[in-house]
């Protein structure tokens, strides 16, 4: 019963973390960029995928470093070559293309 207790208290303090991690995120986002991006969990999710089939070809160690690299770099294409042009438009562009792009991711 004490273990139960134990590991259901980690479980929720780590699905805390998380939590904050993603909205601190688009928290220092939204305030430095003035970008509404919803698209932020699904790149979160991408390099999550990144890091498990790399692990499972090549380890840890490298996938620790490659996935967050890749994601960065797909997020930074993203950035320069879709989210600049929408941001003229204004945040309701912004809202769909980033919206659009979690649906495609």
């Amino acid at each position: 019963m004490l273990e139960l207790i134990v590991i259901s208290t980690l479980n929720g303090v780590l699905f805390g973390m998380l939590l904050f991690l993603m909205a601190s995120g688009l928290t220092v986002i939204f305030s430095m960029l003035g970008v509404l991006n919803f698209a932020h969990a699904s790149f979160y999710m991408l390099g999550a995928f990144f890091g498990f089939q790399i692990s499972r070809w090549f380890g840890f160690w490298p996938a620790l470093l490659i996935a967050p690299l890749l994601a960065g770099a797909i997020g930074a294409g993203v950035e320069r070559f879709g989210l600049r042009r929408v941001h003229r438009n204004g945040h309701v562009a912004e809202l769909l293309f980033t919206f659009g792009l979690a649906f495609v991711i």
